[in-house]
C-alpha cells in the first residue's frame, strides 16, 4: 500500500532485496455477529499491512470490504464458492461504517494507526464526500493440492482517497490522497 497522508508520501511494502521483514500482510474474513442475529448481517473481508512484530510502533494501514457477502446469501452458496466473485473491477464508495450488521454494504472502509501498537487510531466513520475507491485489477489466488482447493484468496489492486477520523476525537482528521493498494483478502 502507498498513499499521501496529509500530502506526505508513505509506503508500506516489503522490498524483494530486504534482508529483514518490514511489514506483514494481514487478512481475515468473518462476521462478529451470529448469522441468526440479523438477516442483514454480513461478512467483512479485511486486508492490510502491519509492521514487523519486532518494531510494531510503526504505522499500520488496513482496509475492510464491508458486507461483501450477506448472511442471507448462504442459503444459495458457501462463502468459499462465491468468494472470488466478490471483488469485481469498478468504483466503490468509501464506507462510513464498517459494522458487519448494518455498515455500508458493498463499500470499502479504511483504518490507520500512527503507531500500530498504541495509536492514535483513525477510520472512515464520517463524511466521505469526494472520496473514492477503484478496484483496477482482481485475480483469484486460490491454493490447490492436486485438484482440491485448500485456500481461498484474491489479489485485489486499486486506488483510493479517504478522510480518516480519529476514533477518540472526530475533529482530528487525516486526508489520504493518491492511495494505491495491492492486497490479498482471504478466508484463511
Amino acid at each position: 500500500m502507498s498513499e499521501k497522508i496529509d500530502g506526505v508520501p508513505f509506503f508500506y511494502r516489503q522490498l524483494q532485496s530486504a534482508t529483514t521483514l518490514d511489514y506483514n500482510l494481514i487478512h481475515s474474513g468473518g462476521s462478529s455477529v451470529p448469522y441468526a442475529f440479523s438477516d442483514g448481517a454480513g461478512i467483512n473481508y479485511y486486508s492490510g499491512v502491519y509492521p514487523n512484530f519486532d518494531n510494531d510502533t510503526e504505522p499500520s494501514m488496513g482496509m475492510a470490504f464491508v458486507r461483501f457477502m450477506l448472511c442471507t446469501e448462504f442459503s444459495d452458496t458457501t462463502q468459499a464458492e462465491g468468494f472470488n466473485d466478490r471483488f469485481p473491477i469498478g468504483s466503490y464508495e468509501v464506507a462510513t461504517s464498517n459494522d458487519d450488521n448494518n455498515g455500508t454494504t458493498g463499500a470499502i472502509a479504511f483504518e490507520y494507526a500512527t503507531n500500530a501498537l498504541e495509536g492514535s487510531f483513525y477510520n472512515t466513520n464520517g463524511d466521505q464526500t469526494g472520496n473514492m475507491v477503484n478496484i483496477t485489477s482482481t485475480t483469484p489466488f486460490n491454493g490447490f493440492i492436486l485438484d482440491v482447493q485448500v485456500t481461498t484468496a484474491q489479489f485485489v489492486e486499486g486506488t483510493f482517497s479517504a478522510t480518516l477520523y480519529n476514533g477518540e476525537d472526530s475533529s482530528d482528521t487525516i486526508q489520504i490522497t493518491e492511495g494505491q493498494f495491492k492486497l490479498r483478502p482471504s478466508l484463511q
